[in-house]
């Protein structure tokens, strides 16, 4: 899981390719990154294993965007340059 400021817009994707080993996997991606907006607040559900889970909910000037991170791990966040 990552720690999201507040203040700070981010983007998206899920990846497509990593090198390295954690914790010094490098994420690549051949998808557009999607714009969510500045962070509002994480989801969790579950113990663990998998019935466990969680989203991350983003606000781009009132559309809100909610991303669940996927089965397998791939859900990559980047802070973003653009405020919108």
């Amino acid at each position: 899981m990552t720690e999201f400021d507040p203040t700070k817009s981010y983007e998206f994707a899920l990846y497509t390719h990593r090198e390295g080993i954690w914790p010094n996997e490098r994420h690549f991606t051949t998808e557009p990154l999607k714009f969510l907006g500045k962070y509002c607040h994480s989801e969790r559900w579950g113990m663990f294993g998998d019935g466990a889970g969680g989203a991350e909910v983003f606000d781009n000037n009132g559309v809100i965007n909610r991303v669940v991170y996927d089965y397998e791990g791939r859900t990559c966040f980047r802070e973003s340059g653009s405020s919108s």
